[in-house]
């Protein structure tokens, strides 16, 4: 089996900045889709998320709850609307240049994020990814197992076994900004910090570091 290069992309505080499901949060409530008091729930579950008294699990249910009470139609409308609203519009410029110029190297790009993939499947068809591993939701709309961490590398074997394909890992390259995508970083031969968190500097000091800026426009990937 001949092995492949690869590039991989994390996504909340690489591709654009800050985090997208807090932003999923406050569009889903300004267009008066989710209830205040499912909008309290989630701020409480997020707060305590930080503090490190509720699991990165619960906080995802507690954003997305509402949801499942839309129809399947209003739940992809919802969906759509916030990554062409929020999420595009903020990607960074650089991050869509690096992405072309993989492509052109003949490396194919993943998109690996602990973002859910409810909406986070839009974007990576939109942004032209070959895959997406997400954190995935259930048929009842709770979240699984989070994409985080040392989760990144294991979805990310699990995935090229699950496609009978291997990997070139010291030709591939990483890209990410916290310490929850070392274990992803280390994964491939071309690790890069992307306006990394100071955590991340302080673990991997030699790591290549990059500086991308706000986003002016979006051009889709999709051919």
């Amino acid at each position: 089996m001949e092995k492949q290069a690869f590039a991989f992309f994390d996504f909340d505080g690489t591709l654009i900045p800050g985090d997208s499901i807090a932003a999923f949060v406050r569009y889903a409530r300004k267009r008066g889709i989710m209830p205040r008091r499912d909008f309290c729930r989630a701020l409480l579950a997020a707060a305590g998320y930080v503090l490190g008294l509720v699991s990165a699990a619960d906080s995802k249910n507690a954003a997305l709850r509402f949801r499942m009470r839309l129809s399947p139609a209003d739940r992809e409308a919802l969906d759509r609307d916030f990554v062409r609203d929020c999420l595009l519009p903020r990607v960074y410029p650089q991050a869509q240049a690096c992405l072309d110029l993989h492509r052109q190297a003949g490396r194919e790009t993943v998109l690996v994020t602990a973002s859910t993939e409810n909406y986070m499947q839009i974007v990576a068809d939109e942004l032209g990814f070959s895959a997406l591993l997400a954190t995935p939701l259930r048929p009842d709309g709770t979240v699984g197992e989070n994409c985080k961490g040392e989760e990144k590398p294991r979805r990310i074997r699990a995935w090229l076994r699950e496609q009978n394909r291997e990997a070139d890992f010291a030709a591939s390259f990483a890209y990410g900004d916290s310490k929850s995508d070392l274990p992803m970083l280390l994964l491939c031969g071309h690790p890069v910090q992307v306006n990394p968190k100071k955590a991340l500097r302080k673990a991997a000091p030699e790591m290549e570091t990059v500086g991308w800026n706000e986003k002016r426009h979006f051009k889709s990937g999709r051919k």
